[in-house]
C-alpha cells in the first residue's frame, strides 16, 4: 500500500492526486492507471486496455482479475469481454465504512495493550513529522486544568480552536499570542474564537503550546530552518523556558482582546500571575495571594497566604516575585526557579482582599 498523506502534503495534478488516493485504497500503480482509464474511456476490452497502457496482456489480465475481485470494475460477457469502472463514490463509501470498522477494532486493541504513562514525566520527545507534532500539541489541551499558553500563526490557532474552546469551558485560562495579524486576520480570529479572553499579536516565531506549567510542545515553523522537527517537552525546566519566553513576548505584544481578569484567578505560570497582579495593583485593587510551593532553604512543602504588597516583575533583570504580608511577616514568593526568595511557588491563586 502506498504512503498515506495528509491533504496539506498532497501535491501534483488532479490525476496524480487521484492515483495517490487509489493507492491509499490498496491499488497498485498499474491497477490505479487501469481504473482511471476505464473511467475516462468507458468500457474497454483487455486488448484495448493493453494498447492504451502499453503493457503486456498478462499484466493487464492480472490487474483486471484483482480489480474485479475487489469490486472496483464490472465485467460484460462476450468475445472479447468488456470492463467498466464502478462509480468512484461507491468505492470511497465502501472503503470509508470498512476503514471505520477496522480503525475502531484496531484502536480498541492498541489502547488495551498500550502501556500506561509513568507518574513522573521526563525528557524531550522528538516528532519528525510536522502534522503529527501539531496534533500531539493539540492533545495537550485535553490535560489542561488551570491555564494554557498558545503561540503561533493564524492557521495554527484556527487548528486548535475546538481544543481551546473546550478548555475554556472547563475553566482553563487560555492566553493566545498570534503572529502577523493585520486587521483582516484579527477580525478572522475574533469571529473564529469568540470565547478567547486574552489575545495579543507579536512578531513571528515558533508554534508553541504549554499547559499547567507541566507539559509543552514546540514546532519550528520558520521555513528558513533546514529541519521542522517537533518537540514534546515533559521536562519542567525546559517547559519553564517556554513559558518565560511567552511572557516576555506577551508583555510587549499588541492587545487585541483583553477581558478583565475575574477573581479569584488561578495560575501555574508564575510570571503571568505576577503580570496580571501588577496590572490590578496599578488599578488600586487590593489583592490576596494563596500560593503553594516549597521553602527554598529546606525544600519543605509550604502554603503561603496573605495580602499582596507588591508584584515585582522586572524581566530584563530577571526579578520576579510576590511580596506577601502573611500577618507574621513579609514573604517573597518566586517561581519554582526561585533562589533568593523564601518560597518557590508552583500554584498561585489571586483573590480580592476584603
Amino acid at each position: 500500500m502506498g504512503e498515506s498523506r495528509t491533504p496539506e502534503h498532497a501535491t501534483g495534478s488532479p490525476r496524480e492526486l487521484a492515483i495517490q488516493l487509489l493507492r491509499i485504497l490498496g491499488l497498485t500503480g498499474l491497477e490505479a492507471e487501469l481504473y482511471l482509464l476505464l473511467l475516462e474511456r468507458g468500457p474497454l476490452s483487455a486488448p484495448e486496455i493493453s494498447d492504451f497502457l502499453a503493457r503486456h496482456r498478462p499484466q493487464i489480465h492480472v490487474a483486471l482479475t484483482r480489480l474485479s475481485s475487489k469490486g472496483y470494475i464490472e465485467e460484460l460477457g462476450g468475445r472479447p469481454k468488456k470492463y467498466r469502472a464502478v462509480d468512484p463514490r461507491i468505492l470511497l463509501n465502501m472503503f470509508t465504512r470498512e476503514f471505520d470498522t477496522l480503525a475502531k477494532k484496531a484502536l480498541e486493541y492498541m489502547q488495551s495493550v498500550s502501556k500506561p504513562a509513568p507518574e513522573e514525566r521526563f525528557g524531550v520527545w522528538i516528532i519528525r513529522e510536522p502534522e503529527v507534532a501539531k496534533n500531539r500539541m493539540a492533545e495537550l489541551f485535553e490535560q489542561a486544568r488551570v491555564d494554557a499558553l498558545v503561540m503561533g500563526d493564524i492557521k495554527f490557532i484556527h487548528f486548535l480552536s475546538d481544543k481551546i474552546e473546550r478548555a475554556v469551558k472547563r475553566g482553563v485560562s487560555v492566553y493566545v499570542l498570534s503572529y502577523s495579524l493585520g486587521e483582516r486576520g484579527a477580525k478572522f480570529l475574533l469571529e473564529d474564537l469568540p470565547f478567547v479572553k486574552k489575545l495579543r499579536v507579536a512578531i513571528s516565531g515558533d508554534l508553541v503550546v504549554v499547559v499547567d506549567s507541566q507539559l509543552g510542545g514546540v514546532l519550528k515553523a520558520r521555513p528558513t530552518l533546514p529541519m521542522r522537527h517537533g518537540f514534546l517537552l515533559e521536562e519542567r525546566t525546559l517547559v519553564d523556558y517556554l513559558s518565560h519566553d511567552f511572557v516576555n513576548r506577551w508583555v510587549g505584544a499588541r492587545v487585541v482582546v483583553d477581558d478583565p481578569l475575574e477573581l479569584p484567578a488561578r495560575f501555574t505560570f508564575h510570571r503571568l500571575a505576577l503580570y496580571e497582579a501588577k496590572r490590578l495593583l496599578m488599578e488600586n485593587r487590593k489583592l490576596r495571594l494563596r500560593a503553594t510551593g516549597y521553602e527554598t532553604d529546606t525544600g519543605a512543602r509550604v502554603t503561603v497566604e496573605g495580602k499582596v504588597l507588591d508584584a515585582v516583575l522586572e524581566l530584563p533583570a530577571g526579578y520576579a516575585h510576590f511580596k506577601v504580608d502573611t500577618g507574621e511577616g513579609v514573604v517573597r514568593v518566586g517561581g519554582l526557579d526561585a533562589i533568593a526568595e523564601e518560597v518557590a511557588g508552583e500554584y498561585f491563586e489571586l483573590l480580592e482582599e476584603t
